[in-house]
């Protein structure tokens, strides 16, 4: 269990989010727990009464308990906010009852504890706070601090190390936080995009294997293979049920096969196989998914477009034939004046406006002098049978 525990610290890069958030909140706690057992002897050398020893010390326990407890119930958020507290108690405990170098670390130890979990408003929260305490610790016990070969001016070296390291922490939380708040944001503008045309994707994706005569991407075996072995990784990396993965896996390649409606809708199906159905949907590749919409867009990055906006899109050069540039226009006149795309972030044209005013974009970049000229020529007839 124990050699699991260090081999899933090893891998955390391969867990969600939530995973290695609850990684951080067991090592914390288990260093906390070595602390609060220490604290029992060492407490005996501090200048605190023995209730104030025992009050503390109870509450060390007690917050231990309900962390265990938060961890149980999925409540991981929770559960951090106690490791900090518990953490900020200790700190208080020991740099209230003695005066030495040693107390004074116990700021950084603490400060590391809260970066560690890479929230932002706890740590300006917690932070701060022990960025505070730990100015009036060094102002009011510099004779403690000071020891004999220490050089003039140390305590301000005490000071400025302690708001730097602050700082430092600070900064990359924040740097951190902004990274994931644009990856979110990129994700969210490209969802949007895809989501509008994934429907046409799918059916062209599908279309192409067809003329290849090759399956569905659910029923190839090279596919199929994937996601069984992507799932004992992931098995084994959450420490689940090996076996309990595997069925998902079944579960995921046969609704792809069988359709959500058809297993939602058997009521010989089990409640729970319903649900798991129903948590599965947005990872389907043969819907409107996220899983779909992701790898998408993974794809798209890795390619580049052949044509320019410029030169690549005259349609002189993409035909020479007079009619089949007349039919281009129509269809491009078609597709703008009747807003067919306006679900898309790229639609800028106002209707009326390209109706009215044909120069509203400059097409002469794109069509020919006869093309042009055929429009102004037949506006009239143009308007009335293009745009109903």
């Amino acid at each position: 269990m124990i050699l699991e525990f260090f081999k899933k610290i090893l891998n955390t890069e391969y867990l969600p989010m939530t995973e290695v958030r609850k990684l951080k909140v067991y090592l914390i706690l288990l260093f906390l727990v070595i602390f609060t057992i220490l604290t029992i002897p060492i407490s005996q050398l501090l200048n605190y009464s023995f209730w104030i020893k025992f009050i503390f010390i109870g509450f060390f326990f007690l917050l231990t308990i309900l962390t265990i407890v938060f961890l149980k119930l999925e409540k991981l958020f929770l559960a951090m906010q106690n490791t900090i507290i518990h953490s900020l108690l200790i700190m208080i405990f020991y740099t209230q009852g003695i005066s030495s170098f040693y107390a004074y670390l116990l700021f950084y130890v603490t400060l590391t504890i809260i970066a560690l979990y890479q929230e932002v408003y706890s740590y300006f929260v917690y932070g701060t706070t022990v960025l505070v305490l730990g100015v009036l610790y060094i102002l009011s016990h510099k004779s403690g601090l000071l020891i004999t070969n220490d050089i003039a001016g140390a305590i301000y070296i005490y000071l400025s190390g302690l708001a730097l390291y602050y700082t430092i922490n600070f900064v990359h939380i924040l740097i951190n936080e902004k990274s994931y708040a644009d990856m979110n944001l990129e994700w969210i503008k490209s969802k949007k995009t895809n989501d509008s045309i994934q429907e046409d994707l799918y059916s062209y994706i599908n279309s192409l294997r067809k003329m290849e005569k090759k399956p569905p991407i659910y029923e190839d075996l090279e596919f199929q293979k994937a996601v069984f072995e992507i799932s004992q990784f992931i098995a084994k990396q959450i420490m689940k049920d090996g076996e309990e993965i595997i069925n998902i896996a079944d579960l995921y390649v046969y609704i792809h096969e069988k359709g959500i409606d058809t297993i939602i809708d058997n009521d010989e199906i089990s409640f729970n196989m319903k649900k798991t159905t129903e948590s599965l949907k947005k990872y389907l590749l043969n819907d409107n998914s996220d899983l779909f919409s992701m790898a998408i867009n993974f794809y798209l990055r890795s390619k580049k477009s052949k044509f320019s906006l410029g030169h690549d899109l005259i349609i002189d050069v993409l035909t020479q034939f007079s009619d089949e540039q007349l039919i281009a226009f129509c269809l491009i006149y078609s597709y703008l004046a009747l807003n067919l795309y306006q679900s898309s972030e790229w639609n800028k044209f106002d209707e009326n406006a390209f109706l009215h005013n044909f120069n509203l974009v400059n097409f002469e970049e794109f069509f020919t002098d006869d093309i042009i000229g055929f429009y102004k020529d037949n506006e009239d007839i143009i308007k009335k049978h293009l745009t109903k």
